[in-house]
C-alpha cells in the first residue's frame, strides 16, 4: 500500500481534533459529523501508517507520541496549504506580498524607511509584525513570516535559516535615576536583588544573556519579577522608585531616556547583541531581493 497516496486531508483535520478534544461525541459535535464516522475516519487512518495513535480508555481517547508527530506534521501541511492560496491570489492579483516580523527596537526606523521605499517603486505589499523572539523563529520555520529582525548573541540559529549581521546594539540596567552596568550590578546584588525587576520573557537574547551571567556569578534570580514580551509600557514602569529594568541604549534613545550629564551610557554597557535580519534558504525570489535591499539600504551608523 502506497501510505502517501492514501493519505486524505480529512484525515489529518480528524486526527487533529480528536488528538485536541481527547473525546468521541465531543469531536463529532466540533466537526458536525457522527461519532461512527470520527471513529471510521481515524482507524482508516491507523490502518494506512500501521499505527495505534490513541488508547481507547473509559476517560477517553488518549493520544500517544506518535498522534502527537502526526497532529504536528498536519499543522505545517495546513499553513503550507493556506500559503500556497495566498500566493495563487497574489498570483492572479499579480501582487507580492512579504511578511515581516521584528523584535529589535534598534532597526525600526530604518526598516520602515526601505519598506516604504521599496512600496512606492516596486510591486509589492508587506505586513509588518513585532512578536517575541522565540515566537518570530518558529514563525519563520513554519512559513508564517518571511523576513525576521532580531537579536541574537549566537549567530547559528538553525541550519535552515539564512542570516546577514547587521549593527550591535548595547544593553545596561536602568532604574528611574541612573543606568548602571552589568558588572556593578553584579557586585552589589545584595541590593540590588528585593527591588521589582523589569525584564524581557525568557527565550529573548537580552533575558539570556541576563540570567546567563547572574548563574555564571552563582547568584540567585530577582525575587520580584514582571516579565514583558513588548516593550510598550516598560517606560511607565521603571519610572517607579521601587523598579529596575533592562534596555538597549538604542530603545533608550528613542524614547529620549534622561541620560546623567557627562556621562556616556555607551561605556556603562558590557553586554553587547548582534542584530540581524534572518530568512529562510528555500525562501522565494522575491523574499531575497527584499532582504538584498535592506542590507545595502538600512543606513544603521547614523
Amino acid at each position: 500500500m502506497n501510505r502517501k497516496s492514501n493519505i486524505k486531508i480529512r484525515h489529518l483535520n480528524v486526527i487533529k481534533q480528536i488528538y485536541k478534544i481527547q473525546n468521541l461525541k465531543k469531536t463529532s459535535e466540533v466537526m458536525s459529523l457522527t461519532p461512527a464516522a470520527i471513529s471510521k475516519t481515524c482507524i482508516e487512518f491507523e490502518k494506512i501508517i500501521g499505527k495505534t495513535l490513541f488508547s481507547r480508555t473509559i476517560h477517553g481517547l488518549i493520544p500517544n507520541e506518535i498522534a502527537k508527530r502526526v497532529v504536528e506534521s498536519s499543522i505545517l501541511i495546513e499553513k503550507e496549504i493556506d500559503r500556497m492560496i495566498i500566493d495563487i491570489d497574489n498570483i492572479y492579483n499579480e501582487k507580492n506580498y512579504v511578511n515581516i516580523s521584528f523584535q529589535s527596537n534598534s532597526i525600526i526606523s530604518e526598516m520602515m524607511k526601505c519598506i516604504l521605499s521599496i512600496v512606492s517603486s516596486k510591486n509589492v505589499n508587506f505586513t509588518v509584525n513585532y512578536g517575541s523572539r522565540e515566537h518570530l523563529f518558529s514563525s519563520l520555520l513554519k512559513g508564517r513570516t518571511d523576513i525576521i529582525f532580531a537579536s541574537a548573541y549566537n549567530d547559528i540559529i538553525d541550519d535552515r535559516i539564512n542570516y546577514k549581521y547587521l549593527i550591535q546594539d548595547k544593553c545596561v540596567i536602568i532604574d528611574k535615576d541612573r543606568a548602571y552596568s552589568m558588572k556593578e550590578i553584579v557586585r552589589n546584588w545584595d541590593s540590588f536583588q528585593s527591588k521589582v525587576w523589569v525584564l524581557p520573557i525568557r527565550g529573548t537574547a537580552m533575558r539570556d544573556r541576563f540570567d546567563s551571567i547572574l548563574e555564571y556569578n552563582g547568584l540567585k534570580t530577582p525575587k520580584n519579577l514582571i516579565e514583558l514580551n513588548s516593550i510598550i509600557g516598560a517606560s511607565s514602569l521603571i519610572d517607579n522608585p521601587d523598579t529596575i529594568g533592562m534596555s538597549t541604549i538604542s530603545y533608550l534613545k528613542s524614547v529620549k531616556y534622561k541620560f546623567e550629564e557627562n556621562k556616556n551610557i555607551e561605556e556603562l554597557s558590557d553586554i553587547t547583541l548582534n542584530v540581524g535580519v534572518y530568512w529562510r534558504q528555500d525562501s522565494k525570489k522575491l523574499v531575497s531581493e527584499v532582504v538584498d535591499f535592506f542590507i545595502h539600504n538600512m543606513d544603521l551608523n547614523k
